[in-house]
């Protein structure tokens, strides 16, 4: 009789935990989305199959050529929890600036961060502007989301800033 009422208490255990960890949506479709389990090595491949050439720093982020003009950007790996898991990528270049234009350059970053969404736009001093996308990835690594939404995006982005404020560059 133990045994019955242990192994029915462990299959209605089981039974509740799968569904709620599925998180269905009364009366919504689920897609079939390819998501993988997030890492380095993931965000790696889907860089490669992008033909983006890059390489890893000494934390272990990488560095990628961002446009024909010779920009940096990165692709930043935040790590959380005791097993150390990924959490989010954040994506960010930077812009050199001209310290005398420091006021237009924040009324500029005030304006656009105030306008968009994402990504968002940060003056670090007066000789410094970087621009940062965080995608969260703690629950699943969407390749194909990442190369649409994030990397090229930020890319476009990141041309469309450096052309608006190109005069306050250095």
């Amino acid at each position: 009789m133990k045994q019955w009422l242990l192994g029915f208490t462990f299959l209605g255990y089981f039974f509740f935990t799968q569904q709620s960890m599925a998180m269905q949506l009364h009366g919504e479709k689920a897609l079939s989305l390819p998501l993988y389990k997030p890492s380095k090595t993931g965000v790696m491949k889907t860089l490669d199959k992008m033909n983006i050439k890059y390489v890893v720093d000494n934390e272990g982020d990488l560095v990628y050529t961002m446009n024909k003009k010779g920009w940096t950007g990165y692709v930043i790996f935040s790590m959380a929890g005791k097993n150390k898991n990924l959490w989010s990528l954040q994506m960010r270049t930077q812009f050199a600036t001209k310290a005398s234009y420091y006021d237009d350059l924040l009324e500029f970053t005030n304006n656009w961060n105030a306008t968009h969404k994402m990504p968002k736009i940060a003056m670090r001093n007066r000789g410094k502007m970087v621009l940062s996308f965080n995608y969260p990835v703690q629950y699943g690594f969407n390749p194909k989301e990442f190369k649409f939404n994030v990397f090229n995006l930020f890319n476009r982005t990141a041309e469309e800033i450096g052309a608006e404020i190109n005069s306050m560059r250095r």
